[in-house]
């Protein structure tokens, strides 16, 4: 157990990345840091994470480490933190930087000479407690929050050479010079981003846009270049293993296969525009435990796209908008050879195609959107969704077990009762359902609800209705207010969870399982 509070692993995390970086990472980043800090101790994951910055000088440290803590212009501290990190070594920059963010938290009300300081304890712990609330919101999973008092200083815009590149804050040319703000770097010519090149951003959040010859391999050496956006050409490979302080790599448009080689585990890796043809595989530096997690985001993949990952047992999946206002739907295909378990989330509709031959959980209820899943390749696994769009899944070989939440509550979709057809299309559907005791269906819907159990003429007369409307509403006033029933119509077979009227109402809630001509008692529950 921690010390005191500022020795909690979650307020170490979040210290060190305000210090260093004056940034929030997104919640899987931050949960994977934490991870590290409770796993190694809060010494060793300071140690390591400031071991991102050894390429700075004493004086350069102590400049970004001052000025992220809000305590600049102050010539004789800024000179007092520079000797000092002579003397400790610049390897203990991470602890360093730890315990000045420790300290500062506690000058709220000091008097005497240090009494300067209140306004900047002050700020300091606002940012702080600000900074956590972002970046423990699993809601935040892509980019950072939008500045609301403080607006982002855009740096330089540098334009790499056909050289040997080595752009700095040092850099002696000032077409090489970096800023401690947000930094631009461009190679947007294939050819232009080299193994030979070495690019260090300093401080901010800077950006690299690249783009890579077909069938090349490109390895420069990044240093706080914190963002990566890749254009390749077919059979391209990038590879991140010279990149420290990376937090986000996108593909931003691909003429076929390309790669993604050595990313850190805590980089968010995603697809931006889709590939022409061929697949984004990514291979994670480090992933080799039982128990390694990673995020990618997809962003206006429209159909050709597929992400390969390998080693990663727990997959976070981000489905968001992009730039391209008219896609609506996200769409790419997921293979996950050792995933066992894959967490869905985000804001945009997806349709997903999910292979691993290892995943038993399939988690999308943080997915507020319509999700289209088709599993392959799987043998048993369990699927838990929320009602609030009229999902698609296609169930796999192997024992599934479908789990719905929030039926006929506050936040599910309304059903459309206008027609038959407008019915059905509102409905969740769940294709390739094997009843008789392979798999099972769990609804969770609202407070006391419980089965219905009707007699088989009153199941014979809704079997019997001259169109599914009138069949699923004579199923409503058949099972009663809060009460979940199941009957046959046509070749299929229907779930309607009641809310608390017993008519029909767009509130209650419909689930499809395709071809299924009966359902045992034992393959479905409601609570």
């Amino acid at each position: 157990m921690a010390q005191n509070f500022f020795d909690e692993p979650y307020v170490v995390a979040t210290i060190l990345n305000r210090v260093f970086n004056d940034q929030s990472p997104t919640y899987p980043v931050f949960t994977k840091q934490v991870a590290m800090a409770a796993s190694n101790g809060i010494n060793a994951f300071a140690l390591s994470y400031g071991a991102a910055f050894a390429g700075l000088t004493e004086d350069q440290l102590s400049t970004k480490l001052l000025g992220n803590l809000g305590v600049l212009p102050n010539a004789g501290l800024q000179t007092a933190l520079r000797d000092y990190l002579v003397s400790v070594g610049k390897a203990n920059v991470g602890i360093v930087a730890l315990q000045l963010g420790q300290i500062l938290s506690g000058l709220e009300q000091a008097t005497g000479d240090l009494a300067a300081f209140n306004a900047a304890a002050v700020a300091w712990k606002k940012e702080l407690v600000d900074s956590y609330n972002y970046s423990s919101n699993p809601a935040n999973s892509w980019s950072g929050p939008p500045e609301e008092e403080e607006q982002p200083v855009t740096g330089v815009t540098l334009v790499l050479t056909a050289g040997d590149d080595s752009i700095s804050l040092t850099a002696p040319e000032a077409k090489f010079k970096s800023t401690a703000n947000n930094d631009t770097f461009l190679a947007r010519t294939a050819g232009l981003l080299a193994t030979a090149d070495v690019i260090d951003g300093a401080a901010g959040v800077d950006t690299l846009i690249a783009t890579l010859a077909a069938g090349s391999t490109v390895a420069p050496q990044l240093r706080n270049v914190e963002k990566i956006f890749i254009t390749a050409g077919s059979g391209a490979e990038f590879n991140a293993r010279g990149a420290t302080g990376l937090q986000e790599l996108r593909i931003d448009a691909a003429e076929g296969p390309a790669t993604f080689s050595g990313v850190p585990l805590a980089t968010v890796v995603g697809i931006q525009n889709s590939l022409t043809g061929g697949a984004l595989t990514v291979s994670f530096s480090g992933a080799s435990g039982p128990t390694d997690a990673a995020t990618i985001v997809l962003a206006d993949a429209t159909g050709n796209d597929e992400i390969v990952v390998a080693n990663i047992e727990s997959l976070t999946v981000r489905s968001t908008a992009g730039t391209v206002a008219a896609t609506t739907v996200n769409q790419a295909k997921i293979s996950a050879a050792q995933a066992q378990g894959i967490a869905i989330l985000g804001d945009q509709a997806l349709t997903t195609t999910v292979t691993g031959t290892q995943v038993a959980v399939v988690d999308a209820t943080a997915l507020t959107k319509a999700l289209g899943l088709t599993l392959a390749g799987t043998n048993g696994v369990v699927v838990s969704l929320n009602a609030q769009a009229a999902h698609k899944i296609n169930l796999g070989a192997g024992a599934d077990t479908v789990k719905i939440m929030g039926l006929a509550g506050a936040e599910a979709k309304d059903i459309n009762l206008g027609t038959s057809a407008t019915l059905a299309a509102s409905a969740i559907e769940v294709t390739g359902f094997a009843a008789s005791g392979t798999d099972s269906i769990q609804l969770d819907g609202a407070k006391g609800t419980v089965k219905a159990a009707p007699g088989s003429t009153e199941l014979a007369s809704i079997a019997a209705a001259s169109s599914l409307l009138d069949a699923t509403a004579l199923a409503a006033t058949t099972a009663g207010a809060n009460r979940a029933i199941a009957f046959r119509y046509g070749a299929d077979t229907y779930i309607l969870v009641n809310d608390s009227a017993a008519a029909l109402g767009v509130n209650d809630s419909l689930v499809k399982l395709t071809g299924v001509a009966a359902l045992a008692a034992a393959d479905w529950a409601s609570a």
